[in-house]
């Protein structure tokens, strides 16, 4: 059977008794066929994908099973779409024995053999007919004439009763099928040994209060537990405390696990059916799924990887962005530069698995050709690579099922190593991935700091206002001391009559004129808004509800002063303009009466003109001064620091998820594998940044007398986080090193001013808090920053981290180039296998780790023959291919590493 996507969740029942089965048969269909149609009616109702036909001591139901498949074609009592969905669904026999000792319920222990049903031929010889019972001083094996001779022996006559009496008394010893196990390895290969761990009839109730790892003092009776448990592969169990204690999670380490018990034990369930209404319905619906093929090497993969079975109603979630399929439809007439192009018609969907898919290939096989077309497509494709490719149209050529995939994300082989090498490119992608976990709150925050820095650039803004209104004042004093001083000059009594007239209407016509554009301003302003903001027509809340009234009232408030009269104050001010016109002509006639010349006149005339404007001038300056200087005053960054804390709160709530994630994998792995840590910090070094921007601020001559260099390397003498302390420029010169040049002289007169160094301190605060330009995150791996480590070591906490961020697919082509290889066998498998649980990764690879001790679901093998490449899908359970794993870069090893990590 082709499973081209990979290894699946299924639902499995091991347990399931038949019709006529040897103990406690209360099924009541009136023949074995009624029985079956039952039974195959709920599997496809319910969905199940294998079953295991259980019975004491035979597999004589699970034949009869089989014979009724073989022959379903006949079956009326289902259609031919049934028919063939019931070939689909696989048998498996499993042999329940009963075992000694008793426990302390006085039950038989419960143990299961199954089998994989390519070796049932061979089960009469090396199994039923091997197995004995001792009784009496004389051993009885367990094949159908065993069992009579061991029923007679007991008393009854009749063949019949005697298999019955002989089957009910069989007992096998934990000795005797360990040692027939030990001594054929083919049985042992072909079959797996179940313990039910129930407080009944289980192994955990040999001895009810006795906890097997409490001290290390073993009784007899605890020596026979722990060699049931070392004997079983799996254990028959839904109870999650067994789930947990079994695989080391839960009060007990792993290594005493494997120690107590032989290796870790993966737990399965079953229905244990014995009547109809019981067929595929355990208790609590908590059915069995397993991810795998559904064949016997499939079932001995949770051996390797417990994580593959699930006991619960529904299967576990799979990623939820995932890639389906790709489709390639290139022409027969594509070429790469001068060859055919290697996908030329290649008909075949490549499809992928939810969790992990792993190409493979030889050198030449189009594996990263075919990441590469994957990326051309969403847009993150290397521009070089399809240089050679005719025509170069390869959107149109790449099919998505579904259609549109748009948060994949793909790294080149090179990739992995830029983000070792570029920090700032390695922290923008750890920073997208937190936000994204955030629900883009990170960057929502990160925005309104950022936007709250302003106040700085007005802080700085409001001291060159602040210095500029001086220099007018000073500029508009000396004007105002130059007209009074002609004013002075000028004593003729007509003269100073018609001056301070002209004075004292010039300043009512000041005044009129300030009361008049200050109502125009803020009708302006009102009337703008309500043209701006139009009403709801039909409002749906109380804010729009009152948006209307307020807008009405504003129509109304225009409408009132639209029809006020200004007549007054204009003729007021027509008569004042005309006073004025008249004295100005009055003072003309007096200075040509004096002898005056033309430009004599014109400063006289304006001196008399101007004074009041000039007064009014400054006055206006000085006002416009105390309020900047009340703004300042008021200037504070407690809401930005608050952000700032909050940005950082929120950061290390993200940051501490991952984090603990990486010290789960290096406490499962202490013994190869160092702990990998991010933290988030703010970068201080960027002395040169804020020189360069408070050299940009001084005036040009400044500019002109420094040499850049050296004046940022006169300033870097006191510290960003000092300079902030310091209170006056003058203070800030001391704590600098005299220099003999023209550059330290140049900053001294610099500083000499003390809104340069007010401005130079404002930059320092404002860059000391812009997290948007100098947030870092930086890695560590064993303590070390990354930045200390190896290469390999770099690459590799590269890859670790971007692949424990993101829910989105990620395609990685050669994750193994520049890794160090220790890593990703102990460190980056582990994660991988976390992972994939929540995103589909996707490789293209030559290392055996990341197929097999990731436990990759899917591999596709890209060969590429006669210059066209070909595909074919597989899974690890699929023996058929097991020289193509092997044939990968230490793929001997990892089998053995896969076999040996639970002791299996």
């Amino acid at each position: 059977m082709n499973y081209d996507k990979g290894s699946e969740w299924r639902k499995w029942d091991l347990h399931v008794h038949t019709k006529h089965t040897n103990k406690n048969d209360q099924f009541a269909s009136e023949n074995f066929e009624d029985f079956c149609n039952v039974m195959f009616k709920k599997a496809l109702e319910k969905n199940i994908a294998v079953i295991g036909i259980t019975d004491y001591f035979s597999i004589d139901n699970y034949e009869k099973v089989l014979d009724f498949v073989e022959n379903i074609n006949s079956n009326e009592a289902f259609t031919a779409a049934e028919h063939e969905k019931i070939k689909q669904v696989t048998l498996m026999p499993n042999i329940e024995l009963r075992m000694l000792p008793s426990t302390d319920k006085a039950r038989l222990i419960n143990i299961h053999c199954i089998f994989n049903p390519e070796y049932v031929s061979k089960l009469s010889n090396d199994f039923f007919s091997t197995l004995e019972c001792s009784s009496g001083g004389r051993k009885h094996k367990m094949n159908k004439d065993g069992l009579i001779n061991f029923g007679k022996e007991l008393g009854e006559t009749d063949d019949e009763l005697a298999y019955k009496k002989g089957l009910n008394n069989f007992v096998v010893s934990h000795s005797d099928l360990q040692k027939l196990l030990d001594e054929n390895y083919e049985l042992k290969n072909n079959t797996i040994v179940i313990v039910s761990n129930s407080n009944q009839d289980g192994a955990s109730a040999i001895q009810k209060h006795y906890d097997l790892f409490e001290n290390e003092q073993h009784s007899s009776l605890d020596g026979v537990r722990q060699a049931i448990y070392k004997l079983s592969n799996m254990i028959f169990s839904s109870n999650d405390n067994d789930r947990k204690f079994f695989l080391g999670l839960k009060g007990v380490l792993k290594e005493d696990v494997i120690k107590k018990c032989g290796s870790l034990k993966p737990c399965i369930h079953g229905s244990d059916a014995h009547k109809e209404e019981d067929l595929f319905n355990p208790k609590n619906n908590k059915f069995c799924w397993i991810k795998a093929n559904p064949t016997f090497e499939g079932l001995k993969q949770i051996l390797f990887e417990p994580s593959r079975v699930y006991i619960g109603e529904n299967k576990p979630q799979p990623a939820l962005h995932k890639l389906e399929e790709v489709q390639l439809k290139f022409d027969t007439n594509t070429t790469w530069e001068n060859d055919s192009f290697c996908f030329n018609d290649f008909h075949k969907a490549i499809k992928f698995s939810p969790y992990l898919t792993c190409v493979i290939g030889g050198r030449g096989s189009g594996k990263s050709t075919l990441l590469n077309l994957i990326a051309e497509k969403i847009g993150k494709q290397n521009i070089d690579f399809f240089a050679k490719l005719k025509p170069k149209d390869v959107s149109t050529k790449v099919v998505f099922t579904p259609e549109v995939v748009d948060n994949i994300e793909y790294l080149a082989q090179n990739e992995i190593e830029e983000f070792a090498k570029d920090s700032r490119k390695f922290t923008n992608a750890i920073y997208d991935r937190l936000n994204k976990k955030s629900d883009g709150n990170l960057k929502v925050l990160e925005n309104k700091i950022t936007d709250e820095l302003n106040i700085f650039d007005n802080q700085i803004e409001l001291l060159k206002t602040r210095v500029n209104k001086h220099i007018e004042i000073n500029q508009e004093y000396q004007e105002l001391k130059k007209f009074e001083n002609i004013v002075k000059t000028l004593t003729d009594i007509k003269y100073m009559e018609n001056k301070d007239s002209l004075q004292s209407v010039q300043k009512k016509i000041i005044e009129i004129e300030n009361s008049r554009k200050k109502y125009e301003d803020i009708f302006l302003s009102l009337k703008e808004i309500q043209t701006t903001y139009e009403q709801f027509s039909n409002p749906k809340n109380n804010y729009e509800i009152y948006f209307n009234e307020l807008h009405n009232d504003l129509v109304e408030l225009f409408a009132k002063y639209s029809t006020k009269d200004y007549t007054e104050d204009k003729k007021t001010l027509s008569e004042l303009n005309s006073q004025k016109d008249t004295y100005i002509e009055e003072i003309k006639k007096y200075l040509v009466e004096q002898g005056m010349n033309d430009e004599n006149i014109k400063d006289a005339q304006a001196a008399s003109t101007n004074i009041e404007s000039i007064k009014e001038k400054i006055k206006r300056l000085k006002h416009d001064i105390v309020q900047i200087q009340k703004i300042k005053n008021k200037f504070n960054s407690q809401s930005l620091d608050s952000d700032i804390d909050d940005f950082r709160v929120k950061m290390d709530e993200q940051l501490k998820i991952i984090n603990d994630g990486f010290l789960k994998i290096a406490n499962e792995n202490s013994t190869e594998v160092k702990i990998i840590k991010v933290e988030y910090q703010l970068n201080n070094d960027i002395a040169d940044v804020i020189l360069d921007e408070f050299i940009a601020e001084l005036d040009t001559e400044f500019i002109k007398k420094i040499e850049k260099s050296t004046f940022k390397n006169y300033m870097k003498d006191v510290g960003l986080y000092d300079v902030i302390g310091i209170n006056k420029g003058s203070e800030f010169i001391q704590k600098i090193s005299p220099r003999q040049s023209q550059t330290y002289q140049a900053l001294q007169e610099i500083f000499s001013i003390e809104q340069n160094f007010q401005i130079y301190k404002l930059l320092i605060q404002k860059n000391l808090k812009d997290v948007k330009t100098n947030k870092e995150l930086k890695v560590f791996y064993d303590d070390k920053a990354l930045d200390n480590s190896s290469f390999g070591q770099r690459c590799t906490a590269a890859i670790v981290v971007l692949l424990s961020l993101g829910n989105n697919p990620v395609i990685i082509d050669e994750p193994e180039a520049h890794l160090d290889s220790s890593l990703i066998a102990n460190y980056l498998v582990e994660l991988i296998k976390e992972q994939k649980q929540n995103r589909q990764i996707i490789f293209a690879t030559h290392n055996a780790n990341f197929v097999l001790n990731a436990d990759a679901e899917l591999i596709i093998k890209l060969e590429n023959t006669d210059g066209f490449t070909k595909s074919v899908s597989f899974t690890i359970e699929d023996i058929n291919y097991r020289e193509d794993l092997l044939k990968l870069e230490g793929g001997r090893e990892a089998f053995k590493k896969r076999e040996q990590k639970y002791n299996v």
